[in-house]
């Protein structure tokens, strides 16, 4: 089944879309949620989750991948929240690497937070492939700079210098546009 029928089914709130979703991105959606949550359990529940809110969700995506993805992703996030009040966590250590750049949304209104958005895009979409994926398997997919470096066959100590270096580079972008921490 292709992507553009599954996508129908789900606007037309088949059930069968489900199953098709799991068998063509259950293995994916698992990798996205086990780099955030680094434990198969609370992967496996992740994505139980994304599967629900997929079919609760009004949104009918132009890219499903990426929509499942993002939902995942939001998802794992959500559930860390939940069990890392009492620990520190790699998303947490992830987003302290981004503090120092990005500002906290949470404290923009939803104009600015749509524009940091736009910023970011731009950031990423500018650098250099090997950069981008660098700064995308580190901040949206979560790998861990030895599992980045391992990936690559480099030294830690570069990646981590790469990614300081992208770091400030956003840093220096963000302020250009008005946004700072």
């Amino acid at each position: 089944m292709t992507e553009t029928q599954i996508l129908a089914q789900l606007a037309r709130k088949d059930e069968e879309a489900l199953l098709h979703l799991r068998d063509r991105y259950e293995s994916y959606c698992l990798t996205v949620a086990q780099r955030l949550l680094r434990d198969p359990q609370a992967a496996e529940e992740c994505v139980n989750d994304v599967w629900l809110a997929v079919w609760q969700s009004d949104t009918v995506p132009r890219d499903l991948r990426a929509y499942l993805a993002r939902v995942t992703r939001n998802t794992a996030l959500h559930l860390l929240e939940r069990g890392a009040a009492q620990k520190r966590s790699g998303v947490t250590v992830l987003l302290d690497e981004l503090a120092e750049c990005i500002p906290d949304p949470l404290r923009e209104h939803a104009a600015e937070t749509e524009f940091l958005r736009e910023v970011l895009n731009a950031f990423v979409r500018g650098l250099k492939p090997d950069e981008r994926s660098l700064f995308v398997e580190r901040y949206w997919y979560g790998y861990s700079v030895g599992e980045l470096a391992a990936k690559r066959g480099w030294q830690e100590n570069r990646v981590s210098a790469v990614l300081s270096r992208l770091r400030k580079k956003l840093k220096k972008r963000l302020e250009k546009e008005g946004l700072s921490p």
